[in-house]
């Protein structure tokens, strides 16, 4: 994902700024955008911080419920290029780190595969114990077990699931009390959260400021 910028001297630049915009040699434009870069880098950082986006509204929650801040990791990996001293790249070295900026940013959704999520996760130790949260889902589905000698059922208790149950098998009767067969990919909805970018009018009233300096 990237933020290019291209000066667009009829925006916000005078007529002299116009022509010092262009009399500039190669170095100065590359020292102009690079410290426009770093300007739009800052305040990419801090919508991050304050977890608002470019119009100033609250970063969409995450789907899970889950607290915590989100995008931390991006804005640190925003890096400003220029390409030809003419044209400004803001964007993350990064290939997998630039589409999932790219995600977050415009919205989507993502594939996931249950090779991905291991990798990601760590593979499960399917001999482990079943989980507590395995236990309740269980238990709300209506998992029994038999009560006593004879052909009569009662439901388990949390702790009866979690003490006989391992962590594959609860899984295994999950699905199957759900009624669902295993999936090997399946698609995550992504809300955007636009934190980089600018309007063109402010983009080129920094500008204009930059040059200033850099005649001073």
């Amino acid at each position: 994902m990237q933020l290019s910028i291209k000066p667009n001297a009829k925006q916000a630049l005078n007529l002299k700024q116009q022509m010092q915009l262009l009399a500039l040699p190669a170095n100065k434009r590359i020292r102009l955008l690079k410290t426009l870069g770093r300007q739009q880098r800052a305040k990419a950082r801090k919508r991050i911080q304050a977890q608002k986006t470019v119009t100033g509204e609250t970063f969409t929650p995450r789907a899970s419920g889950k607290k915590g801040k989100m995008l931390k990791k991006l804005g640190r990996t925003l890096e400003p290029y220029v390409k030809n001293a003419k044209r400004l790249e803001l964007k993350h070295k990064n290939v997998l780190t630039g589409r999932i900026a790219a995600l977050q940013q415009g919205g989507g959704s993502e594939k996931m595969t249950a090779s991905r999520m291991a990798r990601i996760h760590g593979k499960p130790d399917y001999k482990a114990p079943c989980s507590r949260s395995q236990a309740k889902a269980l238990r709300a589905e209506g998992y029994k077990v038999k009560r006593g000698k004879g052909n009569r059922y009662r439901r388990a208790s949390i702790k009866e699931i979690m003490a006989t149950l391992s962590h594959g098998k609860a899984g295994f009767i999950l699905q199957k009390l759900r009624n669902k067969t295993v999936k090997t990919n399946w698609q995550i909805p992504v809300q955007a959260r636009p934190f980089l970018g600018d309007n063109a009018q402010a983009v080129q009233r920094d500008l204009a400021k930059i040059l200033q300096q850099l005649n001073r």
